[in-house]
């Protein structure tokens, strides 16, 4: 019994799948069908619109024909009626007709009508004039009278200023309804620095565009040749010496930087005088980032770190980079972190033939991971979860991957956070940079690299000097293995996490008071590209046991940057936003410096890479101090590391007191000298 069901059941599945089949078949052409007719109707409306502005461009050619002839009237009087008169008209259509066909002027869009389309229907009424004379000349045993050539150059004449209201038309008609849609006293006045042809292309934009709520009121611009012009209707009113004024006179609510070519120093200028004039400022990115030296709103951003550095714009020499790691294995610790992961993409670029990625930060590793294989799917890379201080962990990855470069840059670098533990400042800075060295010459490493900090000379605090501590231990260390081990120092890197530049702007965003140490505060700064680039740069100069410093440019006053960030935010220093000196804290320094007094700065191949000379007097036996550092953290005997410390280095725990006593006196005087 239940086989005759199954059976029947079959029977009727078997004969309802054809049915089925025909179903599926017709559903999916459905879609088909319905792509096609929305093609067609959408093809055939182009078609008829263009068909009915050839037309009404046509019936513009007859009436333009019949104005000149009605100016002509007294030579052209037998042309009016009989055969020559239909023949000539004949000609005046075909040879129209086909010009307007030929140079797409019929096909041109009303709305967005601009100089091209000008030139089109130009183009195509003086062709169209010529063959019309030529034909009329060849032809003229059939016509009573010849129309002279001033017939022609006013009918061409007529046609073109006929034709073109015709083109632009439409968007006439849109500027006039939009200028009247905007509030004159609601739309933002912008002030455009640079009249040359970034800064016109941008004012052309922001005239295309009333409804955008933004009026451009004055141009600025240092060539004594355009000032006192109008561009577009718009005054050249001055220089950037004048700015302030001209902010002023014309009640400018912002600012645009418009020269992607400025230097270093014209930026300088440029951020001075808008500061200045306390208005919120954007600027068009450098020539490098605008390819094609064309500028457009769109290009248009805030004020970032990188501007206000006032350090020329940097492009990193991929060759250079190749040349260095192509086809080699690289690893590189603290992969995650802000100088660590620019690292990876730059090297990831240049094609090396393994990348190692080394973070105790799985999050941090995670995104530097994903980013770098994105970038480059075909490039072998592999992340390594550890902690550089945990030796037997270092030493297996060494092995396993066997790197030819190694590039250091894992490091606790908070000076605040390493005041409170100093024993994680030894521990990670100093031992964890020993056991990457150690197990990078033991795989074989060509070359080991060292990322340092300005903090380390003549330190103030636990970061810096654990960080002087590393590059003694590197530098002693190249003299016993055949690996070339070297340092880099720089300043502070702009937009790194935790660095102040970010602190300053979340805290403008969030509306919130802003923190300074001390208003005599200075530190150097630079980019992050370029800082790792020099990096890579440093690792091709090195022979091995050398200190890099880079050219770091001025250093930077934090206080005045704070009154810049909080000015090109849009924010009144003082009074809708207070600064607040808190004082320098426990291993701060008011100013940073490059080099120790014993060290000489050497140039090198690189005009922003030296080399520092010179033999340290008060050098210690590093090795033997790594030793018992080793001894004091094993045994977690914090107080005994403290201790050793102060004896190792008698001179770090006399500077700290005195400069700690110093911050205390002078910091009230401080506060009422600046808010006086």
């Amino acid at each position: 019994m239940s086989l005759a069901k199954g059976a029947i059941s079959m029977i009727q599945n078997s004969s309802s799948g054809p049915s089925e089949l025909a179903s599926m078949s017709l559903g999916s052409l459905a879609p088909a069908q319905s792509r096609f007719r929305e093609q067609w109707l959408r093809g055939t409306l182009s078609a008829g619109r263009n068909v009915f502005v050839l037309l009404v461009e046509l019936l513009l050619v007859t009436i333009s024909f019949e104005l000149s002839m009605s100016h002509f009237e007294s030579r052209l009087a037998p042309l009016e009626i009989g055969e020559a008169a239909i023949l000539i008209v004949v000609l005046v259509l075909v040879f129209r007709g086909a010009a307007l066909i030929a140079f797409g002027v019929c096909e041109r869009s009303f709305r967005h009508a601009g100089l091209s389309d000008a030139i089109a229907i130009a183009k195509a009424v003086a062709v169209s004039s010529v063959a019309l004379y030529a034909a009329c000349f060849g032809l003229k045993t059939h016509f009573d009278v010849v129309p002279p050539g001033g017939f022609f150059l006013a009918d061409a004449a007529t046609l073109f200023l006929m034709l073109s209201t015709f083109q632009f038309s439409a968007r006439i008609y849109h500027f006039f309804v939009d200028t009247a849609g905007t509030s004159a006293a609601a739309a933002k006045r912008v002030v455009i620095i640079g009249a040359g042809d970034a800064g016109v292309s941008v004012l052309r934009e922001l005239l295309d565009m009333p409804r955008s709520g933004i009026v451009p009121v004055a141009l600025v611009d240092d060539d004594p040749m355009k000032r006192g012009t109008l561009i577009c209707g718009v005054p050249v009113v001055g220089g950037l010496p004048n700015l302030a004024a001209v902010l002023s006179e014309f009640q400018a609510s912002e600012v645009l930087v418009c020269i992607p070519s400025a230097t270093s120093s014209q930026r300088k200028r440029i951020l001075a005088a808008c500061r200045k004039g306390g208005v919120p400022i954007r600027t068009l990115p450098g020539v490098v980032s605008l390819l094609d030296n064309r500028a457009s709103m769109r290009d248009l951003r805030s004020i970032t770190i990188e501007d206000l550095l006032q350090r020329d714009e940097f492009v990193p020499d991929r060759n250079l980079t190749s040349q260095l790691v192509a086809a080699k294995v690289v690893l590189v610790t603290g992969a995650g972190g802000s100088i660590g992961s620019e690292l990876c993409r730059q090297i990831a670029a240049a094609c090396p033939r393994r990348l190692v990625l080394v973070d105790k930060s799985e999050n941090s590793l995670f995104y530097c991971h994903l980013g770098i294989q994105e970038a480059c799917p075909g490039l072998e890379i592999i992340p390594v979860l550890g902690d550089v201080t945990d030796d037997h962990f270092v030493r297996t990855t060494m092995l396993q991957g066997r790197p030819n470069l190694v590039f250091h840059a894992a490091a606790f670098k908070h000076v605040g956070m390493m005041e409170l533990h100093p024993d994680q400042a030894i521990r990670n800075n100093v031992l964890g940079t020993r056991n990457v060295l150690l197990a990078a010459t033991d795989a074989g490493a060509e070359i080991f690299v060292n990322v340092s900090t300005d903090k380390a000379v003549n330190p103030r605090c636990y970061m810096g000097l654990s960080k002087k501590l590393a590059e003694l231990f590197v530098k002693e260390s190249d003299a016993r293995h055949r690996t070339r081990c070297m340092s880099v120092r720089f300043g502070n890197v702009a937009g790194s996490t935790g660095s102040v530049l970010r602190i300053f702007s979340e805290q403008i965003r969030q509306g919130k008071p802003l923190h300074v140490t001390d208003p005599h505060a200075t530190r150097y700064f630079m980019s992050i590209p370029e800082a790792v680039f020099l990096i890579l740069c440093a690792a091709s100069l090195g022979k091995g046991g050398e200190t890099f410093i880079f050219d770091m440019g001025e250093p930077v006053n934090i206080y005045e940057l704070a009154r810049t960030l909080m000015l090109f935010a849009g924010v009144m220093p003082g009074e809708e936003l207070p600064i607040h000196f808190t004082g320098l804290k426990d291993g701060e320094k008011v100013a940073e410096e490059l080099w120790d007094g014993w060290e000489v700065p050497e140039s090198t191949d690189n005009s922003r890479i030296f080399k520092l000379a010179g033999s340290n007097p008060l050098s210690i036996d590093i090795f033997s101090a790594v030793g018992r550092f080793h001894e004091f953290i094993a045994a977690h005997d914090h107080a005994g590391l403290v201790q050793y410390i102060a004896e190792l280095v008698p001179g770090f725990a006399q500077q700290r007191t005195s400069l700690s006593e110093f911050a205390t006196n002078q910091v009230q005087d401080d506060l009422e000298r600046v808010n006086a």
